[in-house]
């Protein structure tokens, strides 16, 4: 018999990710009185003195009234985001109107529908590409340092940085804020593809936090059909994809597979181009 005794029930949940504002609206849409409830509650409890305490024991803000404030209004704040989604989460839950992944396999994508919320285990991973701009980004922002060890010769910054700049364009989404594809391996299963997009805006745990296994709820986006064909980085946001855009961004992609291959990180096709039978997923909530 071993020396740990393991927990009844896991309640405590710590979130890479939380769309709050998908979870607001879709919680105002069946259940309004209980967002009103939430907020309220959250405002009693600063009016009434809230200093700073979540967890154990006071969280003491220093400084000016001023400060004190902006410290309680970014707890309750957080504290409506995590309330939200608990009200959520148990009223599709109790619905019955969550979909569980049990196991991943091209039989189960097909049972897969557009709209459709559902839940599953997976590990979660920058997509390939984007290990690519990550790495070229920091290299680019430690090249003009005179004291790092990747400081390049003055003639060598400016190009550097212009690369770097057409990376963090291409990883921008809605508002500015960078948009992060993953892959997200269903039970360590990673064919089928199942991508999605991370908006910058609503990480919790920060880009360092994303590798690892975690429960991941969201709705189902897309499912690609066959010959259909989208580019894993989007140049035209506010339209569908064309085949001009794709075959565009894709014949610059591509010069970064031998690039890639120097720095240990595989870029395939299939990583600069989706294709079927690949799902593309809209995240909602990653934790574990």
């Amino acid at each position: 018999m071993g020396n740990y005794k393991k927990p009844k029930v896991r309640i405590h949940r710590e979130f890479l990710y939380l769309n709050h504002d998908t979870i607001i609206n879709s919680l105002s849409a069946f259940e309004s009185g209980k967002v009103d409830e939430i907020i309220q509650k959250a405002s009693e409890a600063s009016e009434g003195g809230l200093d700073g305490s979540i967890g154990y024991g006071p969280v003491k803000a220093g400084g000016k009234k001023t400060s004190t404030k902006n410290v309680q209004e970014e707890l309750v704040l957080t504290r409506t985001k995590f309330s939200a989604f608990d009200a959520w989460f148990g009223h599709l839950d109790a619905a019955d109107a969550l979909g569980v992944l049990e196991g991943w396999d091209a039989d189960t994508r097909e049972e897969l529908g557009v709209g459709e919320t559902v839940r599953l285990e997976a590990h979660v991973a920058l997509a390939p590409l984007y290990q690519i701009f990550n790495t070229f980004i920091s290299f680019a922002n430690e090249a003009s340092n005179p004291d790092s060890v990747f400081k390049q010769k003055a003639a060598d910054v400016a190009e550097t940085k212009k690369t770097a700049r057409q990376m963090l364009g291409w990883m921008k989404g809605k508002g500015d804020a960078k948009n992060i594809l993953v892959e997200l391996n269903p039970f360590g299963v990673s064919d089928p593809k199942v991508v999605a997009r991370l908006d910058e805006r609503y990480l919790v745990a920060g880009a360092q936090a994303i590798e690892g296994q975690y429960t991941i709820i969201g709705q189902i986006e897309h499912l690609l059909v066959p010959e259909e064909k989208v580019p894993s980085i989007r140049i035209i946001r506010d339209a569908p994809p064309t085949e001009l855009e794709t075959s565009t961004i894709t014949e610059a992609l591509r010069n970064f597979i031998e690039p890639a291959a120097a720095l240990g990180v595989t870029v395939e096709e299939s990583d600069i181009r989706l294709e079927y039978p690949t799902v593309i997923l809209h995240p909602i909530a990653i934790f574990r």
